[in-house]
């Protein structure tokens, strides 16, 4: 493999951790620790991404290919979120985060087929 694209993965890779983490941190701290949030909600929000972490500790392309497809309902959610004017800053974090990992996941999903 190319060294430039194994660099590029390295860092797509790591900005997917970082996306990801902050994502499940951001929902745990919404549902569970400010007004308005539940376990129930918590886990809702939760279980989705969860499903694809196995895939990714092992680096299959086809997780981080399933990972874009379940962003895509955290991003319209998070956008409708923003627009409403009685909600706070944490959907236009999740909004920033989302868009960054769904990126990030779909070039690490090239990058690895690359290999």
């Amino acid at each position: 493999m190319n060294d430039t694209v194994k660099r590029k993965l390295n860092i797509a890779l790591r900005i997917n951790w970082f996306c990801y983490i902050g994502l499940l941190l951001l929902i745990l701290v919404r549902n569970l620790f400010l007004e308005g949030g539940s376990i129930s909600l918590w886990l809702v929000q939760t279980v989705p991404l969860l499903l694809v972490l196995p895939g990714l500790i092992k680096q299959r392309y086809r997780s981080y290919l399933w990972l874009c497809f379940i962003l895509l309902l955290y991003i319209t959610t998070s956008i409708v979120g923003v627009m409403m004017p009685t909600r706070g800053w944490q959907d236009g974090v999740m909004v920033l985060l989302s868009l960054i990992l769904f990126f990030s996941a779909m070039m690490s999903s090239r990058w690895h087929r690359m290999q």
